[in-house]
């Protein structure tokens, strides 16, 4: 027994890693810990039209640093990079810097649902649609829920209900973003977790002007071993509206998005 309780207290302690590629947990990090976390998320499938003018490729760079403060808060600080090709511009560029704070209301290993609120503070310099420059600046709210099935059953639920308001200066255009994100997953043995993940988000512009809305769905692979954890996760656009490709929004939304996430807790 007493061999067994250091292999079951590490279990414990790596059971906050998150197995999705687009969803938060409700957890926190532990006081005196932090951890780094790399994202590369892929946006291809935007191409409209033919030829050199409709070509479009972006790629999403994220590095966050996230800071334990309690047992149930945390702050997190994110530097941003956005790699566009498109007929207006190519290249890396810096994009801007996010600030976050996040407690948890309930633990989900304690309590039936696990909650948590996530408030966030964002710059941004360049357009993600187009690769132009311009000031955002943005204020995210997130509520997240989360369900664990027991340490037996190996299933985890997730939710996160977001909305987030962006002013763009020059232009002066007022915008806000509701999204949901849901996820279920399963740990196959020890390292190994599979899951799939569904993502709607809807835009209206100026706060009060429907633009575009879009529903998409894929799976998601996590693997971790002590404090590393490397996640593979993908999108796919079921249907969008207003629809400008097929059943497809492609002037607001990404029809394919691939992300690939490496965090290390320290």
């Amino acid at each position: 027994m007493k061999k067994l309780l250091p292999l079951f207290l590490c279990a414990a302690a790596t059971a906050c890693e998150n197995p999705f590629g687009f969803s938060y947990i409700a957890e926190t990090i532990k006081p005196g810990r932090y951890e780094i976390e790399q994202y590369i998320t892929t946006r291809i499938g935007r191409d409209i039209g033919n030829g050199y003018e409709a070509r479009y490729r972006g790629m999403d760079l994220k590095t966050e640093f996230e800071i334990g403060l309690s047992d149930h808060e945390q702050v997190n600080l994110e530097l941003t990079q956005l790699y566009v090709e498109s007929s207006a511009r190519d290249g890396l560029r810096f994009n801007g810097v996010n600030m976050s704070y996040k407690r948890m209301l309930a633990d989900p290993d304690k309590a039936t649902w696990g909650h948590a609120i996530y408030l966030e503070g964002a710059y941004s310099q360049v357009s993600s649609k187009t690769g132009s420059f311009r000031d955002r600046y943005g204020l995210e709210a997130k509520y997240i829920f989360q369900h664990n099935f027991g340490p037996d059953s190996g299933w985890i639920y997730i939710g996160n209900l977001i909305g987030e308001a962006t002013h763009t200066s020059g232009t002066g255009e007022d915008a806000f973003e509701c999204k949901l994100t849901q996820g279920i997953a399963r740990e196959l043995n020890a390292e190994w977790t599979l899951g799939l993940e569904a993502v709607g988000v809807a835009e209206w512009a100026e706060l009060n002007n429907f633009e575009a809305a879009a529903l998409f769905v894929g799976p998601t692979l996590n693997f971790r071993r002590g404090d590393l954890s490397v996640t593979l996760a993908g999108l796919a656009q079921v249907v969008g509206s207003p629809q400008d490709k097929g059943d497809l929004n492609v002037s607001e939304q990404s029809p394919y998005q691939v992300r690939l996430l490496v965090a290390y807790e320290f």
